[in-house]
């Protein structure tokens, strides 16, 4: 026999992960080097939305630099991206850690 009570408990469920989903969507994580002159902004869904690149830098620094400093603040931005997501996720599921969420 159904539990109809679970199943709309599942619904219910389904429809808060999907409202989160939106939310952490409409995230932007920004990382950026000391000084400002690099910027990396970062979607919620992991996606680079922008790299901003300060002109001063595009005759002083050399290109193995501008490449290394543009390495480390784009893996900063789309860790802070994951970190804002896994705590979105963690209101509805408790803390739980489901696999795919």
């Amino acid at each position: 026999m159904l539990n109809f009570d679970k199943i709309k408990q599942a619904g219910s469920l389904m429809k808060q992960m999907n409202n989160l989903k939106k939310k952490i969507d409409q995230l932007e994580s920004v990382a950026e080097t000391n000084d400002g002159s690099l910027r990396v902004i970062v979607k919620g869904t992991s996606s680079i939305k922008a790299i901003e690149i300060d002109s001063s830098l595009l005759n002083e620094n050399s290109k193995n630099n501008l490449e290394k400093n543009l390495v480390k603040i784009i893996n900063e931005a789309l860790k802070k991206a994951e970190n804002s997501s896994k705590n979105i996720m963690s209101e509805v599921t408790g803390g739980l850690n489901i696999p795919g969420m």
